[in-house]
């Protein structure tokens, strides 16, 4: 029946083309199912109030995140960025800039999607195509989820509290597929926006990007698994710019500070609140999830308020009630399918980590290697999570007798690629570009990130073996 449920979702999702209706039916299906093999009450009212409880928490990202960037948008915001970044001879090195580096440094900051809501909307004005602007955001922002927003991903999902094993191992698989990831970009950016790459002209900034990232992750994640991601983007840009960017098209750093100030605020604030309110919650009823009184949406209203107390106080509230009206409108079907779909995931969760629990232990040592990276994006696809994945799946890998911290780092790096391909993370920012771009056109682009990253993932894990 659990295969069942998942055909239904993928046939709405490829026949159909209406996700919701494929994650309706998974649902309506797998609840038959249970009812009609007399399942306890428990197994079926806590899995769907938990995602109900889930779906509010994303309904307020996904506002916050909308209502942020339209009041950036409709006050000209990103009028001076367009005009600058227009200028520059090579438009790859805008989408390095953006969606690796920029990317690596929010998710080490904010995890939970942030990222490609952000970054999205940013590529858009810059003047890539609507899938360009879904796409190559999704498919940057993998590498960096392996150690996620400090260290979730590890601490959550893995148990993982300091740089040991397993951690090393995280680095040393990701390692090429760090210095390959921007050619990877490059190809796709060549496919979306339907260009031909001079790659004998574009290849040393695409390598040079590559190392810009791999020096910080690697230097990072040896000692720290909470910074590798923060460092990587931060680190990583200044040396790319520096290196990379011809000093003509360099921009100042008033042009820098006057474009992404909203953006520095809201991390600043983000911090706080993650800094005071990260430890409590709102504990409603075990084994209810409790509601964390930490809500990056919350963040991004209040960073959307205070913009615009700074360019227009006269007229905020007006301004704010205008916005809010236009995102609800513009939200209110990319809730019903996340509200579906996360209800779906939290049914079959205790089913999925059972089998893996069940048959994984019986496999071969190089069927785990091949076997391991894949069950981790298929966690991610399912959950929209890395920490959920590695969470989901962890026991079922710890079955195994041997080579467990090499596992459980392949476990890891298969979560983190997984986000390029979550239903959930395509759903949240197609409703931020708001763009017609259908969600099976998104996963056939992001399966070769998948595909070309796992197969340089198992490879380099056969020298550990």
């Amino acid at each position: 029946m659990l295969l069942l449920s998942f055909l239904a979702l993928l046939t709405g999702v490829f026949v159909f083309k209406k996700l919701w209706l494929g994650a309706m039916a998974a649902v309506i299906i797998y609840l038959i199912f249970k009812i009609s093999m007399h399942a306890s009450f428990d197994t079926i009212t806590v899995p769907l109030s938990s995602g109900f409880l889930i779906s509010f928490e994303l309904t307020l990202l996904l506002f916050g995140a909308f209502l942020f960037y339209n009041i950036l948008s409709s006050n000209n915001h990103f009028n001076d960025f367009n005009n600058i970044t227009s200028a520059f001879s090579s438009k790859l090195s805008i989408v390095i800039i953006l969606c690796l580096f920029m990317g690596s440094f929010m998710e080490g900051i904010a995890g939970f999607g942030i990222p490609t809501m952000l970054i999205a909307p940013l590529m858009l004005v810059v003047g890539f195509k609507p899938l360009t602007s879904i796409v190559l955001p999704l498919a940057a922002n993998t590498i960096a989820v392996t150690f996620g927003a400090l260290g979730t991903p590890l601490k959550i999902g893995l148990g993982i509290n300091t740089s040991d094993e397993t951690v090393l191992l995280t680095l040393l698989l990701n390692s090429l597929p760090a210095l390959t990831l921007p050619f990877i970009m490059a190809f796709l950016y060549g496919k979306t926006e339907q260009l031909k790459i001079d790659w004998r002209k574009e290849w040393k900034i695409l390598l040079g990007a590559g190392f810009c990232y791999l020096i910080p992750y690697l230097s990072t994640g040896y000692f720290s698994i909470e910074y590798p991601s923060v460092v990587a983007g931060v680190f990583g840009l200044i040396s790319f710019v520096f290196f990379f960017i011809p000093k003509k098209e360099n921009p100042s750093l008033t042009f820098w500070w006057n474009t992404f100030y909203p953006y520095l605020l809201f991390v600043f604030l983000l911090v706080i609140a993650k800094y005071y309110l990260g430890d409590y919650a709102w504990k409603i009823k075990e084994p209810l999830k409790p509601i964390s009184f930490y809500q990056p949406g919350v963040v991004f209203i209040l960073t959307g308020i205070l913009y615009l107390f700074l360019i227009k106080k006269r007229q905020l509230v007006l301004a704010l009630f205008h916005q809010s009206k236009t995102t609800v409108f513009k939200i209110a079907k990319p809730i019903l399918t996340i509200v579906f779909l996360v209800c779906f995931t939290q049914l079959i969760q205790q089913d999925v980590s059972g089998i893996a629990h069940r048959y994984y232990s019986d496999l071969s040592k190089t069927v785990q290697v091949f076997i391991t990276p894949v069950m981790g994006v298929s966690g991610s696809f399912i959950t929209g999570s890395a920490s959920m994945s590695n969470l989901l799946l962890s026991n079922g890998v710890r079955s195994s007798n041997t080579n467990l911290p090499l596992l459980l780092a392949l476990l890891n790096t298969g979560s983190a690629i997984g986000n390029a391909i979550s239903l959930q993370n395509i759903v949240m920012v197609k409703s931020i570009i708001n763009y017609p771009i259908r969600i099976e056109k998104v996963l056939q682009y992001n399966l070769v990130v998948i595909g070309f990253y796992l197969a340089l993932t198992i490879a380099v894990s056969f020298i550990f073996l």
